[in-house]
């Protein structure tokens, strides 16, 4: 099994045991006027963690899609699959329903990595390149804003260093939590 990427702590592992690096080694950090806003450095306690990890892994469209979740944080995750021809539209390339479902479930772990269940309601997409059976997709997403309504993110896809396909999207952060309001503290409920 692969472990989750925390700053600070050793790299996450990508498919076959290797180090994953991510395209954006900042996570995504971006500068505002008067602060950097960098998500995926919140430190979820350790319990939590791994019962989040363990959610994530479950996820049956993923399993389906051949998807590998190489490390997560809350507000960023990253993940990639291996295109099979079943991927592929009548063309013989890759579908964009496929490669939206792949920003989607990536944005669905970075989103709801702070333990609040959030839900997608908006992705705007561009196809940049054409991709192939035998392609491996790398998703990014990283949140670029959250209120505690509403979170947005930034979608990226790659074949190697080939931005294919990139997404912004809107997610609905509900006031339900992953096991119950119980499991996490009242401080981490109030700021997350």
């Amino acid at each position: 099994t692969r472990d989750v990427a925390q700053p600070g702590s050793a790299p996450a592992l990508g498919a076959g045991g290797r180090e994953f690096k991510s395209p954006h080694p900042d996570h995504g950090c971006l500068e505002g006027q008067a602060e950097r806003y960098c998500p995926g450095v919140v430190a979820l306690p350790d319990d939590l963690r791994v019962r989040l990890d363990n959610l994530f892994r479950s996820d049956p469209a993923a399993a389906q899609l051949g998807v590998e979740l190489d490390s997560w944080s809350p507000g960023h995750a990253v993940i990639n699959a291996v295109l099979t021809d079943s991927h592929t539209n009548f063309m013989g390339v890759g579908h964009g329903g496929v490669l939206l479902t792949l920003g989607d479930i990536a944005m669905s772990y970075a989103s709801n990595g702070y333990g609040r269940v959030a839900v997608a309601i908006q992705i705007d997409v561009a196809y940049h390149r054409a991709v192939g059976s035998g392609d491996e997709v790398v998703a990014t997403a990283t949140e670029i804003s959250r209120t505690r309504r509403f979170a947005n993110h930034r979608l990226e896809l790659h074949v190697g260093d080939l931005l294919v396909c990139s997404a912004t999207g809107i997610t609905y952060r509900t006031d339900e939590w992953h096991f119950g309001p119980d499991a996490w503290t009242e401080t981490w409920r109030v700021e997350h």
